[in-house]
């Protein structure tokens, strides 16, 4: 299980809060980084394979570089930092037109330099003409070359970077295959995602400490497992809403982790099996069945894992209780291969079509089997037949005489029947749509 690294890979490096995000947001052509007016706001490296003109390559935005380290998750930054441009095919070194050159700039530029690898030099917000002008003498003492002035907050000077960049990459590069499955890795903050992720893909795409919350933004990469591509999104830990301050760098990463569940087809569920089920694990755990979301229930440290585990998932998750539930070890890299079994087998159900007879013989089963609600002094529900629709979920019209007998709990029900009776639809879940009969 590879993570697919044979695209070039074109990396943005720069010290904090001089703007690689902006110019990475608008080489992808969307808000794909977190941007706001926070240093350092990214702490992971974003990546996200593109294509300019025609030619694909993997685009990495690197976290900002710190001469003195203060904590553990900052010295981890600097390694995967250092990492990246030994890998990089071309290096976009990033600086700041407005201010004066720091030990930061000089340090990363001369990690550049004796790289051995393209770079191109990018001097940003230089819409300031006057203030870029008088600092030209610094930037030019950095000895990596004429600098190419850019703002990317207003595009200029970015068809002269996309030539430059074009330029500096192999003239034959490998067409990006739509990601048959996208799978949003999610769960409360220190459960094991990072780990989780960085053991599915064999490298450490993402930090791993043992700090909560070090995971700000979300991380694509992608794998092929069993012929079939998968696009893993790892995301932020989602904590309480009431704990996370308005406007804050964790409330633009909460927005980005449920963006990241809708736009999946699979979400895995990392629980820490080393500890109780939460009400936040709940809350996840709603918010992917809610979105119809596929998904597998990742028991995570099941080496260290407390007494009775599997049947507290299942009574604090029974609402979700279609989804896969698999014991692992992010740490020791153990049942990784089952993991992706269910995701594969999860998507399948998913996606599943189903025979029209089928589904009308498993209605009118339950139409038999099952009492149904009437109207007061009046006649009662009727099912008359069902078909599927549409899938991811499988959607199933049913249509009756009463729409509006057919209540909730009636739909649940008619659910359960037909996972039971359809083995296809085991492990997905359903929506249900009344229709009345002409």
């Amino acid at each position: 299980m590879k993570s697919r690294n044979d695209l070039p890979v074109v990396v943005l490096a720069g010290r904090k809060n001089v703007g690689k995000s902006s110019i990475f947001n608008r080489l992808v052509g969307y808000r794909r980084s977190l941007v706001a007016d926070y240093e350092g706001l990214t702490r992971d490296p974003v990546i996200f394979d593109t294509n300019l003109e025609g030619i694909s390559m993997r685009l990495v935005d690197l976290p900002g570089y710190f001469i003195k380290p203060g904590n553990d998750i900052e010295s981890e930054m600097n390694r995967s930092f250092k990492e990246w441009i030994k890998r990089a095919n071309l290096v976009i070194f990033v600086v700041d037109g407005r201010t004066s050159v720091t030990k930061e700039d000089i340090e990363i530029a001369d990690m550049v330099r004796k790289s051995g690898n393209p770079y191109i030099f990018v001097v940003n917000k230089a819409e300031y003409h006057p203030i870029y002008v008088e600092h030209m003498s610094e930037f030019y003492s950095l000895s990596v070359g004429d600098p190419l002035p850019i703002a990317a907050e207003h595009g200029m000077e970015f068809d002269t970077l996309i030539e430059n960049i074009l330029q500096n990459l192999p003239e034959k590069s490998l067409e990006i295959e739509k990601p048959s499955i996208r799978v949003a890795i999610v769960g409360k903050p220190n459960a094991g995602k990072s780990s989780l992720i960085n053991s599915i893909l064999g490298e450490e795409i993402s930090i791993v400490t043992k700090i909560p919350g070090t995971t700000r933004d979300t991380l694509d990469a992608s794998v092929r497992y069993n012929d079939t591509e998968i696009v893993f999104m790892d995301t932020a830990g989602l904590r309480r809403r009431s704990r996370v301050k308005k406007g804050s760098v964790e409330s633009y990463s909460g927005a980005r982790t449920i963006r990241a569940i809708i736009n999946s087809d699979v979400c895995i569920l990392v629980t820490d099996s080393s500890d109780e089920i939460f009400t936040q694990d709940k809350k996840i755990a709603s918010m992917v069945q809610e979105n119809k979301k596929a998904s597998v229930i990742a028991m995570n440290k099941w080496d260290i894992r407390i007494s009775n585990v599997e049947e507290k998932v299942q009574r604090e998750l029974f609402f979700i209780d279609y989804s896969p539930k698999v014991a692992v070890s992010a740490k020791n890299n153990w049942n990784i291969k089952n993991l992706l079994d269910e995701v594969l087998n999860s998507y399948n159900s998913y996606v599943a079509k189903i025979q029209t007879s089928k589904i009308a013989k498993a209605a009118t089963e339950f139409a038999y089997t099952h009492s149904m609600p009437s109207k007061r002094g009046g006649n009662s529900l009727k099912i008359y037949y069902a078909t599927q629709i549409s899938v991811a979920p499988p959607t199933f019209a049913v249509f009756v005489n009463f729409p509006e007998l057919f209540n909730e709990p009636l739909k649940r029900s008619l659910i359960n029947f037909v996972r039971k009776r359809i083995p296809a639809l085991s492990l997905s879940p359903i929506r249900i749509v009344e229709k009345a009969r002409r």
